[in-house]
């Protein structure tokens, strides 16, 4: 039995029962299942009772408030971890952090740094500024979910977000959880997740009243420039962030192109990219209030406006289509003081977006009608999170519920005029987490399990103003999905964590309403499912001789994923998306970063990616899922002087292919970049420079769309 069968225009629900193998029943209600949480945990707790106890070691304590103990003749003093490092680092899974304190002077764009962390994927088409999606451990782009300080940016219609929309200035850190998403994100997504952090407490750090200033300018190749203004001020009890920033670039670089007769190379030829620029501005503004009663209150807003070229493919280039874009997310976060005992914390978040996406195409190179259109997103919700530490075992239990309202409204003048029909989800999600810790093994269970239920419909126009949209269509599911990991401190420098999880997308609005040209929409699509499983070990150790803060991960994952959704033709300028697909992957990471002496940093990280096509279709089984290189390598070098950084960047990729067939191969591609910055005041000053792609390598992520060869940028910036 399927995830509950769809009637469209009715209210039906039927729910996922597969017992053989599914995602779980969602026939019990949510009080059973935080029993069940519990009642694992419990029954853990009861087996390892004889070593059981409460924290002997501080740095790896539960976030229990009290720091001091007293009992006779004993005092142990246990210092505090807050909870975002509870969420990232004390997690049973394997999350990659990446501080962009040290990339200020760089110009980067978040598909640029996805791109090099380890069990990341980017699929770009342009390079810098262009349209680009990110895929964790082989997933789909659709399979990882995007957060903007947790707030959701992935959207009900494609169910993907844009990375190469998303500017990295005004961001403090990008967090990548692999293979699974924290109960306080609230996602069940397969592949995982990517955090982007506006601000934390270390921002913050040794603040005063005097406003602190940051800025940068840049320019480069294919007529790129850059600008970005910081500013954070503290006023008693109230703090002000304020980021304004714009990122240009022609991107009018050459290529190498086919004529459009790939299996011709004897007219290939050099050729300019061609309507591949665009403009891009963007202002973060954020005020944090230390209220007496309510604790801690924010607000922020985020703001993105870009306009750009849609050039096509390389071998016939567009000189009319044109898109534009602008963003509006706007969030209030209150986390009010802990009560009884400081055990009991409590946070919540209200959020509103809206996006405004408009497409021009006058010529005929990249569709085949003139098309003018101007859709319009929204989405808006509340996120409530709570924890409790529990006072007499050593136990931690967490609720994350979530309510989120989303729409499609489209809009166009080209070919036919056209408004609506709106599309509309409405989602809820619950999910209990608890934590067990086992002290005297140094040991951490937890077990998670998240409700989602999901209602989406679309409308029609209303005959007349005054009324109502008419209902067309309302599809209805459940689905619940279950966690479990563990995380072992076998010793003082080896910890060992592992992992096994159910997982599941969503449809999109066009997957299951189709559009208004080449998709059929299919209104019995089941979501897809995941079983990841992953094990691995974490080595570190302050260092030794002349080696300081040595770390190494290493992970081995296995995943599969069922009832993927393929598009087949069902007439002849129609395709309409079905349940058939299926793939098994199973790979390798490993990352590693040192520090010897006070002058070289080394790091890196290495994935092996072995995906397969399981699913019925006998010309796809078998293969490689498409854009999955087995190998793919990042190593970063840096040499610290007095007033001088050099760094060197290597990123090597291995062949892949670029469809499920397995025709068009991709060779492997090594990319090497250089770094120069230099300060040479002590007011903050700093001058850098970077070359990219040093040996001009011809390249690109998918068929058809290059991307650029040798570029040189320099930064000034300034950073007190």
């Amino acid at each position: 039995m399927g995830l509950l069968d769809t009637h469209v225009g009715t209210n039906r629900r039927r729910h996922f029962v597969r017992p053989d193998r599914g995602v779980s029943s969602s026939a019990r209600p949510f009080s059973i299942v935080f029993s069940r949480v519990i009642v694992v945990l419990s029954v853990a707790a009861a087996v390892l009772a004889p070593h059981s106890g409460w924290p002997q070691n501080g740095a790896d304590s539960p976030e229990i408030p009290d720091t001091l103990y007293t009992v006779p003749t004993i005092v142990i003093e246990a210092p505090r971890i807050t909870r975002e490092e509870f969420d990232v680092f004390k997690r049973s899974g394997f999350v990659a952090v990446l501080d962009l304190g040290d990339r200020r002077n760089r110009v980067d764009d978040l598909s640029t740094v996805l791109s090099k962390m380890v069990g990341v994927r980017v699929r770009q088409y342009g390079g810098l500024g262009g349209f680009a999606t990110v895929s964790i451990r082989g997933s789909s782009s659709n399979q990882v979910d995007v957060f903007l300080d947790g707030v959701p940016l992935n959207d009900a219609y494609m169910g993907l977000t844009d990375v190469g929309d998303l500017p990295l200035d005004g961001i403090e850190r990008v967090e990548v959880y692999r293979g699974f998403t924290p109960p306080h994100l609230g996602s069940s997504a397969i592949g995982g997740a990517v955090n982007l952090t506006v601000l934390d407490d270390k921002v913050w750090a040794g603040a005063s009243d005097t406003p602190r200033v940051e800025a940068v300018g840049s320019y480069g190749s294919f007529g790129t420039s850059r600008y970005a203004f910081s500013l954070w001020s503290q006023l008693g009890t109230f703090r002000l962030f304020g980021h304004a920033g714009r990122m240009a670039s022609n991107g009018d670089f050459t290529f190498v192109s086919d004529r459009g007769t790939p299996a011709n190379p004897n007219d290939d030829g050099e050729a300019a990219r061609v309507n591949n620029d665009f403009d891009s501005w963007h202002a973060l503004g954020s005020l944090l209030m230390r209220l007496p009663v309510f604790g801690d209150v924010s607000i922020s807003h985020n703001y993105v406006e870009r306009e750009q070229g849609v050039p096509g493919i390389g071998s016939h280039q567009s000189v009319t289509a044109r898109s534009e874009r602008k963003r509006h997310v706007t969030y209030l976060r209150s986390e009010p003081r802990p009560v009884l005992g400081e055990r009991l914390t409590v946070s919540g978040t209200a959020f509103y977006s809206r996006t405004n996406e408009g497409f021009s195409n006058l010529g005929d190179k990249v569709s085949l009608n003139q098309q003018a259109t101007e859709n319009e997103f929204m989405a808006y919700g509340g996120v409530l999170r709570s924890r409790f530490d529990m006072p007499l075992v050593p136990m931690g239990a967490e609720l994350f519920l979530e309510s989120n309202s989303e729409k499609f409204h489209p809009n166009a003048t080209r070919p036919l005029p056209l408004s609506g029909p709106d599309r509309r989800r409405m989602s809820h999600t619950a999910a209990v987490s608890g934590d067990l810790f086992l002290r005297r093994l140094d040991l951490v269970l937890t077990a998670t399990e998240r409700f989602v239920s999901h209602t989406s419909e679309f409308y029609d126009p209303p005959r007349f103003p005054w009324l109502p949209p008419t209902p067309q269509g309302k599809i209805s599911r459940d689905a619940w999905t279950s966690q479990f990991g563990f995380r072992w401190i076998a010793a003082s420098f080896l910890t060992i964590k592992g992992n096994w999880g159910r997982y599941l997308r969503l449809p999109t609005f066009v997957e299951l309403f189709g559009n208004t040209g080449s998709v059929t929409g299919s209104a019995d699509l089941e979501p897809e499912e995941g079983l990841n499983r992953d094990v691995g070990f974490v080595l570190s150790h302050e260092g030794f001789w002349n080696i300081d803060g040595m770390f190494l991960e290493t992970v081995y994952l296995d995943n599969e994923v069922e009832n993927l959704i393929l598009y087949f033709p069902n007439s002849q300028f129609t395709s309409r998306p079905q349940n058939i697909g299926s793939a098994r992957i199973r790979g390798l990471e490993i990352s590693f970063s040192s520090q010897l002496g006070d002058h070289l940093r080394l790091a890196g990280n290495y994935t092996y990616l072995r995906s397969k096509d399981t699913g019925p279709i006998p010309y796809y089984n078998g293969n490689d899922l498409p854009s999955r290189p087995r190998h793919d390598l990042s190593l970063f070098s840096d040499v610290l002087l007095e007033t001088w950084r050099f760094s060197y960047e290597l990123h090597q990729i291995g062949e892949n292919y670029l469809d499920p067939a397995n025709h068009k191969k991709v060779a492997k591609r090594k990319i090497h970049n250089l770094a120069v910055e230099w300060r040479p005041f002590a007011n903050g000053v700093s001058l850098a420079a970077e070359a990219r792609n040093l040996t001009d390598n011809q390249v690109s992520d998918v068929s058809g769309f290059p991307l650029p060869g040798r570029s040189f940028f320099v930064t000034v910036g300034y950073q007190p």
